[in-house]
């Protein structure tokens, strides 16, 4: 077997945080996202469009909070950064060791925080990320496309980062030459990513965009220790995984208030029916901990929806992230950007739930969102209307009863179960064009 050489081409930022503090270059695990920064940018500044920063400086606990914080610093003065900086330091996550290995308990952190008038509009784009983790030539070996063979490519996706700096809803965006497989193999890495939550300059990352380019080096081909004839499945169905109980329970015990949070991505292939055998961890961040025996331990409460005709799906492989929490700390919420669904509503019943006021007022169209919170099962509990097209003539009601029949994948892209993520349902209901009539015939 080759070794695969192959070039990875990401942009960096490898700065800390500032060096007057006593630990100069912390680990944030988890920032607050755009959301809130904008609730807590001060409401002049916002309405004038005018950019601020601050600089807090807290104590660091050993389970990586920050505590007995205040402004050293604030930009323009006056102006009110200072005290919405303050209110995000909540919000904030270290790891307990810093990036050069010093504990941080006690240690004296100064966190930077700048508010631009573009963190008040949805969207926003991350354009000098800082890796925390990323895939290797050799981790890249593991994806390479058999049909590619010693072929090189270039590849581009797109993917909105989470408050923990992981990835989600990743969608290809160039892929040269195409047809090769590049696209598919960059894609099926992103689990690998890891992003520190909050960049170097201040801003916050969760919920933004990132675009990332791979360069595929020619001859990198080889198929790793995997072989060079799998394939590996993306957004698996699945019908059964571990409940937020379990994968507390699958935290070291040695790592309890040591270690906050750890990401493991695991290789595995499938039985005939649907659950998963053979798996081997492909990432483990950070490693020697006990994490990868853990994901190992939870692989065996995985199934995907198995029908009559999948009967190649043991020549299948499927990586599985897990993003394990410290279960003695407050876990944060859980983020689901685009949810996978198992089970939609026909399109075949869809106009049926088209609101009959809305019909005899003369409508043909309408839409509604609705807010709900996922069970352990994907099903959509707890909806409620926040947002609704003609109100009172029952696009809402309606939205209602086309979310009491969705369901949602059981495991986030992240690595955690979809348990309790709340999510935004947006419903459209058209009524069918109605067939033109013939023209009557003539005499």
């Amino acid at each position: 077997m080759r070794t695969a050489v192959a070039a990875l081409v990401l942009g960096l930022s490898l700065g800390a945080a500032a060096r007057s503090a006593d630990l100069s270059d912390p680990v944030f695990l988890k920032a607050p996202d755009r959301d809130d920064w904008a609730k807590a940018y001060p409401a002049q500044a916002a309405q004038s469009g005018l950019s601020g920063s601050a600089q807090v400086r807290c104590a660091a606990t050993a389970a990586g909070s920050l505590e007995n914080c205040a402004v050293v610093a604030e930009t323009p003065t006056g102006a009110g950064f200072g005290a919405a900086a303050l209110s995000l330091m909540g919000g904030m996550e270290l790891r307990p060791t810093s990036q050069s290995g010093q504990l941080i308990a006690g240690k004296s952190v100064l966190v930077p925080i700048k508010f631009t008038p573009d963190v008040l509009r949805p969207g926003g784009v991350v354009t000098h990320p800082d890796w925390l983790k990323k895939p290797r030539s050799e981790d890249m070996a593991q994806y390479w496309p058999v049909e590619a063979a010693d072929k090189g490519g270039k590849v581009s996706v797109s993917c909105v980062v989470s408050t923990r700096g992981l990835l989600d809803n990743c969608r290809l965006t160039s892929e040269d030459p195409a047809g090769h497989g590049f696209g598919a193999a960059a894609l099926a890495m992103t689990p690998l990513f890891l992003m520190r939550p909050m960049t170097v300059d201040g801003q916050p990352v969760g919920g933004a965009a990132i675009n990332i380019p791979i360069s595929f080096g020619a001859g990198g081909g080889g198929g790793g220790r995997f072989g060079s004839t799998i394939s590996i499945l993306r957004a698996a169905p699945w019908s059964a995984s571990p409940t937020l109980a379990e994968m507390a329970a699958a935290f070291p015990k040695s790592a309890i208030g040591r270690i906050a949070s750890a990401h493991v991505v695991m290789r595995c292939a499938f039985e005939r029916d649907g659950r998963l055998e053979d798996c081997d961890s492909i990432s483990e961040d950070p490693p020697g901990h006990g994490f990868a025996n853990a994901a190992r331990s939870l692989t065996r409460q995985f199934r995907i929806m198995v029908g009559a005709d999948d009967k190649k799906i043991t020549d299948l492989r499927v990586d599985v992230p897990f993003d394990f929490r410290d279960p003695s700390q407050p876990g944060p919420a859980i983020q689901v950007f685009n949810p996978q669904w198992l089970k939609t509503v026909d399109p075949a019943a869809a106009p049926k739930l088209f609101p009959e006021s809305a019909a005899k007022a003369g409508l043909k169209e309408g839409r509604a969102i609705v807010e709900c919170e996922v069970t352990h099962a994907g099903a959509l509990a707890g909806c409620s209307v926040v947002k609704e097209d003609a109100p009172g003539m029952g696009f809402g009601e309606a939205a209602l009863a086309v979310a009491n029949v969705m369901q949602a994948n059981l495991w986030t892209a992240q690595g955690t179960p979809v348990e309790g993520a709340r999510i935004r349902l947006p419903v459209t209901l058209k009524l069918p064009d109605e067939p033109a009539q013939a023209p009557a015939a003539k005499p």
